[in-house]
């Protein structure tokens, strides 16, 4: 039996966990606008940095500083006026946060690829009249270097998590309407054929992670009301477990798992960070910080 335990408490809308190299959790929290670090010998999280708007995604960049998806605050977010706009954020040692490149809309997830660019999801959320929406979107590629942002591709869907798998010529995005995890092939061009690469079991994915032996687990919220759960597919993008946190919530959207074998949950409409350590698992090295492949 997997046990979690809950740490925080009214932490918000909670999303992308980074284990970070220097120690700890961070999350953010798209309604506060706030980022929250969990340190490794502490129960309760504490405030990290602001990044007003809505912070969605987050990632580790190879120089320590975080990068994150900004949503400008639209649901379930707040709009805040200081942050009208979306685009990608990064936050400095000094906690001190500035502008990427404001080319995405409402960007939504990120991470980076093996070229040492930022890929980000960036879903429609809402129509001309403010109604949310879950049809369309657009993927990008950016470069944190000299804010160029390439559009790589719009999509029919609404994608949400994003990450590489064990191999650096594809990347994953989650479809969530659509309840499946697509594979896209890519080159330094960009994106080439895609297929889905896995079908949740119920509800529709979010967050992702990969674990050492390249099995993938997906947040599964639940889109009709019901509890989500973490579905864990093989590589062949067959199901072989689930995983329930037992808490109820609807919403755990993102997984993290820690270079000590932890497994963090962002368990969101309960507002609180999930850890366990009954899990015997390692994570794929994310990039920027795998050795090359060859």
């Amino acid at each position: 039996m997997v046990t979690f335990r809950a740490h925080g408490q009214q932490l918000g809308f909670v999303e992308g966990p980074v284990d970070l190299r220097d120690g700890g959790v961070v999350v953010t929290s798209i309604d506060h606008g706030w980022l929250y670090h969990l340190a490794d010998d502490e129960d309760e999280p504490t405030r990290y940095a602001r990044t007003g708007g809505g912070p969605n995604g987050a990632t580790e960049g190879p120089d320590g500083r975080l990068y994150i998806a900004q949503n400008a605050g639209v649901h379930p977010g707040v709009f805040d006026p200081t942050t009208p706009v979306g685009g990608v954020q990064v936050v400095d040692a000094d906690r001190e946060v500035s502008w990427v490149c404001q080319d995405p809309i409402w960007p939504n997830d990120l991470c980076f690829g093996p070229d040492g660019l930022l890929y980000v999801t960036d879903p429609t959320r809402t129509d001309a009249n403010g109604t949310p929406v879950r049809n369309d979107g657009r993927l990008w590629r950016i470069s944190p270097d000299d804010a160029q942002g390439q559009l790589l591709t719009s999509l029919p869907w609404y994608p949400n998590g994003i990450g590489f798998g064990p191999e650096d010529d594809a990347v994953y995005v989650a479809d969530t309407g659509g309840g499946r995890i697509v594979r896209f092939a890519l080159d330094a061009r960009g994106l080439g054929e895609h297929e889905t690469f896995a079908r949740l079991s119920h509800g529709g994915p979010d967050g992702f992670a990969f674990d050492a032996d390249g099995n993938l687990y997906v947040c599964a919220i639940g889109l009709g009301g019901e509890p989500g759960d973490v579905e864990v597919f093989d590589r062949s993008g067959e199901l072989v477990e689930v995983l329930s946190p037992g808490t109820g919530d609807t919403h755990y959207t993102n997984i993290l798992i820690t270079e000590d074998g932890r497994v963090v949950l962002t368990s969101s409409k309960r507002e609180e960070i999930l850890v366990t350590n009954d899990l015997d698992v390692a994570p794929l090295p994310l990039h920027p910080f795998r050795t090359p492949v060859g």
